[in-house]
């Protein structure tokens, strides 16, 4: 099976004592990239110097409301946000693969030998009109 991966940098931003939930603004923000392009990836990994240094399971992206990047025919686009959902461990893997070049800090790749996520179960919720017989 093949995963694809959004790759982030946070050159300017990491600093080896920071946490993963202290790095996770860094690699939210806002980045020029197409929300579809960012959709078909289900996790991010936040590069340093070429090492992956955090990896999040990629909820969901959205264009950023007052930030954009310029493209080749002199347009501009709406930056994209990411939604990230819980940290991933850094797996052997990461460490093994060659990164994409990280054009404008962000790059996708589709990794041949890495097992998509499940489905984010997070976004369940309780029908509570089916609920109703039940005392709590």
């Amino acid at each position: 099976m093949a995963a694809t991966v959004l790759f982030v940098s946070v050159n300017k931003s990491f600093r080896p004592w920071m946490t993963v939930t202290q790095l996770e603004p860094w690699a939210e923000r806002a980045w020029a990239i197409s929300v579809a392009k960012a959709s078909t990836c289900d996790r991010v990994i936040a590069v340093f110097d070429g090492w992956p240094v955090a990896a999040w399971r990629l909820r969901g992206a959205f264009p950023s409301p007052d930030e954009t990047y310029l493209m080749n025919d002199g347009s501009t686009r709406p930056r994209t946000c990411l939604a990230l959902g819980d940290p991933l461990p850094l797996l052997r893997e990461y460490m093994e693969w060659e990164y994409p070049a990280l054009r404008r800090g962000v790059a996708t790749a589709k990794w041949d030998d890495l097992t998509p996520l499940a489905a984010d179960h997070d976004h369940a919720f309780i029908d509570w009109k089916d609920q109703s017989s039940q005392v709590l």
